[in-house]
């Protein structure tokens, strides 16, 4: 059997919000977040920042986050495909890759 995991939308709850329904599910035996960061555009800075830090908590707590990426992230961010350190040092597990990709991008990923 796989494990259970919870969504989680900085955009669209508080960090204290998030921090307890994360508590609660690591608690309850929840190992995997899903997350997305395709509504980052309205203040990118400050949501990198609240993505890092919920996601660290995560980390903590011992579960994993996976999050949902698009072409429009890469360049907001002025994050290359070919080098995905962004994601490393913000602590996620894994990408997918939404929307909006040609295919030449997920081979240089891959």
């Amino acid at each position: 059997m796989g494990d259970l995991g919870i969504s989680i939308y900085p955009s669209k709850s508080s960090l204290d919000e998030m921090k307890d329904y994360v508590f609660l599910a690591a608690r309850l035996g929840y190992r995997r977040i899903f997350t997305s960061m395709l509504e980052i555009a309205d203040n990118p800075h400050e949501t990198v920042n609240q993505f890092r830090e919920i996601i660290a908590y995560a980390n903590q707590l011992g579960m994993r986050t996976s999050i949902d990426v698009n072409p429009r992230l890469f360049q907001i961010l002025d994050i290359s495909y070919q080098d995905l350190t962004f994601f490393k040092d913000l602590g996620v597990w894994s990408i997918r890759l939404d929307e909006g990709f040609t295919g030449l991008e997920e081979a240089s990923i891959a």
